[in-house]
């Protein structure tokens, strides 16, 4: 996979994925974020993507849920889609937006945490599997 630039900062490369990582930002990062994420999910190949919220309040959980919302648009039909609720108040989202877009033909599912997630994408044990800051 090619580098990715990330200007959030928020975007990691791994090895066998890319993750947003949206813990403890504000809804204009947040904003922003999904935005940059769509795009890269446009213009890129990726082949799994890993979401992991924070404890977004009503706004943050709206943009997010948008982004869940364009994705089908945006990334290729066999992109595994790995969502990681930051708080135990967005799970329910987290896990109403996995039912929506495997309806949507993806292969997505919610994970409690990102070792679970990075292990459905083949990384074992505790690591990210060559992680860099995009």
């Amino acid at each position: 996979m090619e580098p990715i630039i990330a200007a959030s900062g928020r975007i990691q490369k791994h090895e066998t994925f890319v993750q947003l990582d949206l813990s403890g930002c504000g809804l204009p990062e947040v904003l922003a974020s999904c935005t940059e994420f769509a795009a890269l999910c446009m213009t890129t190949r990726i082949r799994g993507a890993l979401l992991k919220g924070g404890d977004e309040d009503i706004q943050r959980r709206q943009a997010v849920r948008d982004l869940f919302k364009i994705m089908p648009l945006v990334v290729p039909r066999d992109l595994r889609v790995a969502l990681v609720p930051g708080a135990a108040c967005t799970g329910a989202v987290y896990r109403r937006s996995e039912a929506e877009l495997r309806a949507m033909g993806l292969n997505a599912r919610c994970f409690e945490n990102e070792t679970l997630a990075a292990q459905w994408f083949g990384v074992s044990g505790n690591s990210a599997g060559g992680r860099t800051r995009a």
